[in-house]
């Protein structure tokens, strides 16, 4: 992550800034230029295009691979000084796949797109063809009592129930949104969501408050070198509406996710709603 630290002063400060709470390591993405508004960008996810990008050794697109669940819109944001860039679907020389876009981003701007169906999905340059990143959609999703999990990786049946599925050895990193079905927030108020994560031993792991609006976004990244969990985001504010982004070393096993409402606005509710949707993490 150090090559990100140079990038993301001005955002921390911004993201933080529209927080009415104050989380421990809890960072804005990346930084980006300009500054998107709600009025000019739609996106909850964001792939940066670094300094140096053009680059054959450079780091290309980052995330260079992600996994998300379908309906995700995606922003591209070129902060490369003086090179523009594309986001071409497919591979260079071949013809894209049925999710098809091709943007031209000019340096400081950004390009968009809503993955809408299941799939792994190519990208490239057409100015630099060695820049390569792919997107994994997966339409998996569980209905609980009070939240639908939609998982970006297919979920797992065992033992005749569905888990969510984090396989390490294929992703890296998976995006999990939780969205409310029992009541319907208000896009301009808060909402204050908890979410843990548990062990078998129903030991938690991971535990923290997020402020979001009408879902939750969390996007869990393996990260083997690092000592319990790191929380950066949300990757758009004023209002939330991007996600959230947890490292750690999670060994194999069986957990637990636990979420829950405890707040809208600055009602504290008398009874949270709260759903544990299954899961395994593997290698």
């Amino acid at each position: 992550m150090k090559y990100i630290l140079s990038i993301i002063g001005f955002f921390v400060a911004a993201s933080i800034a529209s927080l009415a709470v104050s989380f421990e390591n809890v960072f804005g993405q990346f930084g980006m230029s300009p500054l998107p508004t709600p009025s000019s960008v739609l996106p909850t996810y964001i792939v940066d295009i670094p300094a140096g990008a053009w680059k054959k050794d450079g780091i290309h697109y980052y995330p260079q691979h992600i996994a998300i669940p379908a309906g995700t819109t995606v922003a591209w944001f070129n902060d490369d000084p003086g090179q523009p860039h594309t986001v071409t679907s497919g591979k260079p020389g071949e013809q894209g796949s049925g999710q098809g876009f091709n943007a031209q981003i000019q340096s400081t701007s950004f390009a968009q797109h809503t993955f809408d169906r299941q799939g792994l999905i190519t990208y490239y340059c057409e100015y630099h063809p060695w820049m390569i990143g792919t997107v994994y959609v997966s339409e998996s999703y569980e209905n609980g009592h009070n939240f639908k999990l939609s998982a970006g990786t297919d979920l797992l049946l065992e033992d005749g129930k569905y888990l969510w599925n984090f396989n390490k050895t294929q992703h890296d990193r998976v995006l999990l949104s939780f969205t409310p079905t029992t009541i319907t927030p208000d896009e301009s108020t808060p909402v204050t969501y908890k979410m843990s994560i548990v062990d078998v031993n129903s030991t938690a792991v991971f535990s923290k408050n997020f402020f979001g609006g009408d879902n939750l976004q969390v996007e869990l990244i393996q990260f083997d070198s690092r000592n319990g969990t790191s929380v950066y985001g949300p990757d758009f504010t004023d209002p939330v509406i991007g996600a959230y982004h947890v490292e750690g070393n999670f060994a194999d096993g069986l957990y637990g996710m636990i979420i829950e409402v405890t707040a809208i606005g600055n009602d504290i509710l008398k009874e949270p709603l709260i759903d544990e949707f299954q899961g395994r993490i593997i290698s």
